[in-house]
């Protein structure tokens, strides 16, 4: 366990490096999150799910896993709406802190990670939690934060459209094709191949471009962007355990899901706020506070899983 920290922190200390040398300057870096999410993770995503044998329990657990994501984004977002509220927040802020505060970066960071410290097995559930990521923020999300008469049940319908269906959802239920049809064999080797080695390319550029992120943080001194920041990565998977007491699943599922409550809040939201809502500023600065602290959440959220379920 201790050497797949070594490389999760190793990858992040290269961009890291790389951005204070200025080899990865913030828009190069931003570019290289693009490629992450619409190439490397949509071939990963297929290729692995499709190799993953899906028994009946394994299906139940993945429906599970995405409606107990949907749930907990959703229960806590309403939880830190409250927070703010008693603490004195402007109102116009708080449809923005519910959404941001609720969402989880399950698909940038926590495919690579799961499959660091889960590996392929592990992908099945956090991928129901990248499925779970989209139906939220373009569904209920897009409600939340826009004004609801000027926007319009169309509008947000028309959203929801072009939001879920992006590379990752497709290459998720393609992926879940493949396996449950057994059709996977079919598909010829060489394009499996190359699909293979396009994919292994997640985890490195993604752990690279967080730690090129790092490097702005510095330019954030909002002391409540902070606050929240912490309350949410302390918070969230503190419910979550909760929640798990109650909840029928396997070792390898409860671990996932408490990997993927300890994620950041999602790199789409400032962008959603700032077309639909008010506060992207904030957003933006709650997203990257929260990445900033998830170097830290997230090797304590494995050991935890470890000493709790026994996954690892």
């Amino acid at each position: 366990m201790y050497g797949q920290f070594f490389i999760l922190f190793g990858l992040i200390l290269v961009g890291y490096y790389c951005n204070k040398k200025g080899y990865l300057p913030m828009e190069t870096n931003k570019n290289v999150g693009h490629m992450v999410m619409r190439v490397t993770i949509p071939a990963m995503l297929i290729t692995t799910i499709a190799s993953i044998e899906i028994t009946d329990r394994v299906l139940r657990a993945f429906l599970l896993s995405a409606a107990g994501q949907i749930a907990m984004m959703v229960v806590f977002g309403f939880l830190m709406r409250q927070y703010g509220r008693k603490r004195g927040l402007d109102s116009r802020l708080l449809p923005m802190l519910d959404l941001t505060a609720g969402s989880l970066n399950t698909g940038f960071i926590g495919l690579p990670v799961t499959m660091i410290f889960f590996g392929q097995a592990g992908i099945i559930y956090m991928s129901a939690g990248v499925l779970a990521l989209n139906l939220y923020l373009w569904s209920y999300g897009v409600y939340l934060i826009s004004d609801k008469k000027a926007t319009g049940a169309a509008a947000i319908g028309k959203s929801f459209l072009q939001g879920a269906i992006n590379p990752n959802c497709i290459s998720i239920l393609l992926g879940l094709l493949l396996a449950v049809t057994h059709t996977a064999r079919f598909v010829p080797t060489v394009v499996l191949g190359f699909l293979t080695k396009v994919g292994d390319l997640s985890t490195p550029l993604s752990l690279i471009y967080i730690g090129a992120l790092a490097g702005i943080v510095q330019l954030f001194k909002e002391k409540t962007a902070l606050e929240i920041s912490v309350v949410k990565m302390i918070g969230m998977p503190a419910l979550a355990i909760l929640a798990m007491l109650f909840i029928p699943a396997d070792g390898l599922a409860k671990s996932v899901f408490l990997l993927s409550v300890c994620m950041p809040s999602a790199a789409v939201v400032p962008m959603m706020v700032g077309r639909y809502g008010y506060g992207d500023k904030m957003s933006s600065d709650i997203v990257l506070w929260t990445t900033v602290l998830s170097m830290a959440t997230l090797p304590l959220s494995v050991l935890l899983a470890a000493k709790l379920y026994g996954a690892v």
